[in-house]
């Protein structure tokens, strides 16, 4: 484990904050606007790795939705602390990766949401091959869109993401594919569609998510890094992670370990800034082991 490095820049305890008045801060960092669970659990994360550090952190989060590329901009001239983005995003090219995945690559695992009543056109899936005779939907600025259509993966595109789960139920595709925690509260919110998970396949592809800091932020860079690796050596950043709600779903619903596994590549992600290191990465045996409090 790497040393604490920035204790000099700081005084030592720990004061986490959501207000735009914070006092007693040694480090102040704007985030961006928590909109989401995903974003709620991706504070959770980073507000346990930064009380690790024992140094005072005040967290202000922005008070309005901005875009992904603002959101980058900003960072870029400092008016944003950091942001949370995919580390194939090329928005983040001039921005510093702190490289331990923040959901531990689980969102390039991939299931199917598919109409009522298709289930029998997937279960003679077994190979790549087989999943290219059938048509995904996918959002046009999704970064997961070239990574099926580099697989050969024949793709229809929508340019609001929104209209995808009626143009499933229309017949214009046939099947959507999401991160293993997304589809199941955006179904019980379209009863009506008449669509369902798909249950034996999982597409699996290299994925992770990184919080971005400028270049110039070495102090927050290095809060970050110290804090997330002594979290994960104690074993409170996995039970954090695998207990959230989020989390829970896949483990309830999505019965991953008894699908059939499709990898495929990401040509969008350079293999160089994903960390080696196992600890930071998902398995799925994993996913069927909550770890004690």
């Amino acid at each position: 484990m790497r040393k604490i490095k920035i204790i000099k820049h700081a005084l030592v305890a720990i004061f986490l904050c959501n207000s735009y008045i914070c006092t007693a801060c040694s480090v102040t960092a704007t985030i961006p606007l928590i909109e989401s669970e995903k974003d709620q659990l991706i504070y959770d994360l980073l507000a346990l790795s930064l009380s690790k550090t024992g140094v005072k952190v005040c967290l202000n989060q922005l008070d309005q939705v901005i875009t992904d590329a603002r959101k980058s901009r900003r960072v870029e001239k400092g008016t944003l602390s950091l942001k949370w983005s995919s580390a194939s995003n090329p928005l983040e090219k001039n921005l510093r990766p702190i490289k331990i995945p923040i959901f531990k690559g689980l969102l390039g695992y991939r299931i199917f949401v598919i109409r009522k009543g298709d289930q029998n056109r997937f279960n003679n899936i077994k190979a790549l091959e087989d999943l290219r005779k059938l048509t995904a939907g996918q959002g046009y600025f999704w970064g997961d869109t070239k990574i099926l259509q580099t697989a050969g993966i024949p793709v229809v595109t929508a340019a609001q993401g929104r209209n995808l789960w009626s143009m499933l139920a229309s017949h214009r595709f046939d099947y959507m594919s999401l991160a293993v925690h997304e589809p199941w509260l955006d179904l019980e919110h379209r009863a009506e569609l008449q669509l369902e998970v798909e249950k034996t396949l999982l597409l699996v592809y290299p994925s992770a998510l990184f919080f971005y800091v400028s270049p110039d932020n070495k102090v927050l860079y290095d809060l970050i890094l110290s804090g997330m690796e002594i979290a994960i050596n104690d074993g409170s950043y996995d039970r954090l992670f695998y207990q959230s709600g989020m989390i829970q779903a896949v483990v309830e619903h999505a019965n991953l370990s008894a699908r059939k596994v499709i990898y495929i590549n990401n040509p969008l992600i350079n293999r160089d800034v994903l960390p080696a290191d196992p600890r930071y990465w998902f398995s799925l045996p994993l996913l069927n082991f909550i770890p004690a409090q």
